[in-house]
């Protein structure tokens, strides 16, 4: 075969891989998605662009083809070498216009085949692009309806239907991003895990609940007593509704909030360290009255086994601590005082022997 017949048998088999190839662009996941679709906003914009660009590769292609039939007919060389090397193939060019139409432009058949690869890759980016991204958006969309599906409350009910509206956009406008979506998969997460641990959290609520009460009462009982044996005056026993606040929650149940939930879990841990401050504080008092008493007996026998039992300014200096430690109601700034005088003078007198 000379080199014009070994040239045509090389555009045939081009021919052949671009009629392929045009097939498979016809076929193509994101062209069924895109013409099926009534789309809006860039998607729309975009794929008009790549229709159009589809429509140009079929009529570039039969002009290719028709070329070839016309140089496999030819049986003149030097015809032949026209039809395959010289710009013998009209094609119009949309941008450049007269008062009768477009102007034709005349191409290789090297070069008609670059162009078709150009506006082939072009469309086909467009066709692949469009599928991915259904399939992403998809992807992220199609659990979220069963996150919320077996959900009955006001909540759930709008999540749903705004789970069909982000699908919807999705069909039409598939090329360009939907901020919204990510937070509506924030909001069905909160509202699924909501239900999914209401029980175990309100579980964890009554017991903490329990523990303010069981505190709560504990602490006024010490603050009787307190009261009464130590002066001053002493912070009250809170007395939040605690109770009342976590049987509202369950009554809402389940047209509740993730922030309706933290509210209530917030109230009862605030609850539950401030009964617990305040019966530490109020404990803590006649703990302190317990330990100057016990450091007040330490030193009396520390002077007593050094031989000062009989001193009388020990002996009236620990009278009168004795009297403010146990006298009632005590005043523990004033037994810590005299405390420490006694210590003083005890250490005083052992250190100087």
């Amino acid at each position: 075969m000379d080199a014009l017949g070994e040239e045509l048998a090389a555009f045939r088999r081009e021919s052949d891989r671009v009629a392929e190839s045009l097939l498979a662009m016809e076929d193509h996941p994101g062209h069924r998605l895109l013409r099926g679709a009534v789309l809006t906003g860039g998607s729309a914009r975009r794929w008009e662009a790549a229709n159009a660009g589809m429509v140009r590769l079929w009529e570039w292609f039969d002009a290719y083809r028709a070329l070839l039939r016309q140089a496999s007919d030819a049986r003149d060389p030097a015809e032949l070498a026209r039809l395959l090397r010289e710009p013998a193939i009209a094609l119009p060019e949309a941008s450049v216009r007269t008062l009768t139409g477009p102007v034709a432009r005349r191409v290789t058949l090297r070069a008609l085949v670059e162009r078709m690869k150009s506006e082939y890759a072009q469309v086909t980016a467009v066709l692949t692009e469009a599928h991915e991204a259904w399939g992403r958006r998809l992807a992220v969309l199609e659990p979220l309806a069963g996150q919320v599906a077996g959900i009955d409350s006001p909540a759930a009910d709008g999540l749903r239907a705004e789970v069909a509206r982000a699908r919807a956009r999705a069909a039409a406008d598939p090329l360009t991003p939907d901020p919204a979506v990510a937070d509506l998969v924030a909001r069905v997460a909160e509202v699924s895990a909501l239900h999914r641990t209401f029980s175990s959290r309100v579980a964890a609520l009554a017991r903490l609940v329990a523990e303010v009460e069981s505190v709560r009462a504990r602490a006024a009982e010490v603050r009787v007593e307190v009261v009464a044996k130590i002066a001053g005056i002493h912070p009250p026993v809170p007395a939040e509704d605690v109770a009342g606040a976590l049987d509202g929650l369950r009554g809402r149940f389940p047209d509740v909030a993730e922030s309706d939930v933290a509210a209530v879990e917030a109230a009862v841990g605030a609850a539950v360290t401030r009964v617990r401050e305040v019966e530490a504080h109020l404990t803590g008092s006649l703990d302190r009255r317990a330990e100057l008493r016990g450091r007040l007996d330490a030193y009396r026998a520390k002077a007593a086994g050094r031989g000062f039992a009989e001193d009388a300014e020990l002996l009236a200096l620990h009278r009168r601590a004795r009297g403010v430690l146990f006298g009632a109601p005590c005043d523990l700034n004033a037994g810590t005082v005299a405390v420490l005088r006694y210590q003083r003078a005890v250490l005083a007198r052992t250190e100087a022997r």
